[in-house]
């Protein structure tokens, strides 16, 4: 985003900027010129529709995002009130902080919102509304398990490192094009690779206009990774990714599942659990107590549902084919970045059915399951599924700069992947 010939202005950035301006008063905090010293916009003025193009055809002497402030925008007053609604509704989120609220709505007003973090909290909240409630719901249950295991002099400090990485951990969103953001079904391949390079947009955008420390902002470009190297957009493995980080993609997962109507302690609880290795356990045990201790009912459910093919059968077909193709690729002696792909692929899929086998729930028919067992069988087939369709589309990303011929080898991966409608 800069370099020695100046910035160039993100166009989805500005334009949900400009959109913002529409609410909140967004208004320069210094002159706004170009390499070439060339004035685009005056201190004190706001941005506008006009100044769009002006600014997207220019380079920018400093980052568009370092010149701008919106004060009456999100502030901590914002975040104060969301959170005190968020301790005070009824529900799976009050559960899980209500050990910790009061220490939240201490240290939420102590939070150092650099002025590029509020312009971007604001901007996101302006054109996606339902963004500001989810930053402060994993700001919340982030300083909440950082309060559960912090032994320091300071904890304050740690819990507000936590806080301020969930308030923040969505902001590079706002560089990607809107139709890639809120799919309701299934996410497909093109999607996919524009939105995982949103942690690392918002970890160099805080990195290079911002006196955050290093450590947050690592973070922040690590909360979608896993522990056993299944996150992105790095694929980071086990002691690659720092404590903070190891919070945040706990919560993260969390946090959306938390959205659910039934059980949702319960569904966090099993999603952070399903595969083991995937997550820190010292940072998902507060969740799974507190969902073990809330006991929260389900629904009767129809045994005659689960009749059909298992994921079991899936990963056991897919292991099949996947080994008769490394076999094939050995013997025709093809290059190892091919046959890395296929062993890739072959030690998920056997973790995964390790997962499967562990839970149990396949030595008996599901006519003879009680409710409870029922409810965990449905969630471990959704969560095993998902994870199998992430599996055949990161096969099909890692093939990317494959020759055509190559991919076609390696097709058997991701047969079945299909791109959905985007719109």
């Amino acid at each position: 985003m800069n370099n020695a010939q100046g910035v160039s202005a993100n166009p989805q950035a500005l334009n949900a900027i400009v959109k913002a301006g529409e609410q909140f008063s967004i208004v320069a905090s210094q002159d706004i010129v170009d390499t070439n010293g060339l004035k685009l916009l005056a201190r004190g003025q706001v941005v506008s529709q006009a100044l769009t193009q002006r600014l997207l055809e220019r380079k920018l002497a400093k980052p568009l995002e370092s010149c701008l402030n919106a004060d009456d925008g999100v502030t901590l007053f914002t975040l104060r009130n969301q959170l005190d609604a968020l301790l005070s509704q009824e529900g799976p989120a009050k559960l899980l902080l209500q050990a910790h609220g009061e220490m939240l709505m201490q240290q939420v007003e102590r939070l150092p919102l650099h002025s590029v973090a509020q312009l971007l909290l604001t901007a996101s909240y302006a054109n996606r509304p339902n963004t500001l409630p989810h930053a402060v719901l994993v700001m919340a249950i982030a300083g909440a398990l950082a309060a559960s295991r912090d032994k320091t002099q300071d904890g304050s400090a740690v819990v507000r490192m936590a806080m301020l990485g969930g308030l923040l951990h969505d902001l590079g969103e706002i560089y990607i094009h809107p139709q890639y953001l809120d799919y309701s079904g299934p996410m497909g391949v093109t999607g996919h690779k524009h939105l995982m390079v949103h942690p690392r947009l918002a970890q160099m955008l805080l990195d290079s206009t911002t006196d955050y420390p290093k450590a947050l902002t690592r973070a922040i470009g690590e909360h979608h990774e896993r522990l056993d190297g299944s996150g992105y957009p790095a694929r980071l493995h086990g002691d690659q990714l720092s404590t903070l980080g190891r919070i945040l993609s706990v919560v993260e997962v969390a946090a959306a599942i938390l959205q659910g109507k039934e059980a949702p302690l319960a569904c966090a609880s099993f999603a952070l659990r399903v595969v083991p290795g995937e997550f820190d356990p010292v940072w998902t045990a507060l969740i799974c107590d507190v969902a073990r201790q809330a006991k929260e009912a389900v629904a009767p459910r129809d045994a005659n549902r689960h009749t059909g093919p298992s994921p079991l059968d899936d990963i056991e077909e897919r292991l099949a084919s996947a080994r008769a193709l490394s076999q094939s690729l050995q013997a025709q002696k093809r290059p190892a970045s091919l046959i890395g792909i296929v062993d890739y692929n072959l030690q998920r899929l056997d973790r995964l059915r390790v997962a499967w086998n562990a839970l149990g729930l396949w030595a008996m028919p599901a006519t003879e399951l009680l409710p409870q067992e029922l409810f965990e069988l449905e969630l471990a087939e959704r969560e095993l599924r998902q994870r199998l369709r992430a599996l055949q589309r990161e096969c099909l990303l890692l093939s990317d700069r494959l020759t055509e011929a190559e991919k076609l080898q390696l097709q058997p991966l991701w047969q079945g992947l299909e791109e959905p409608p985007v719109g």
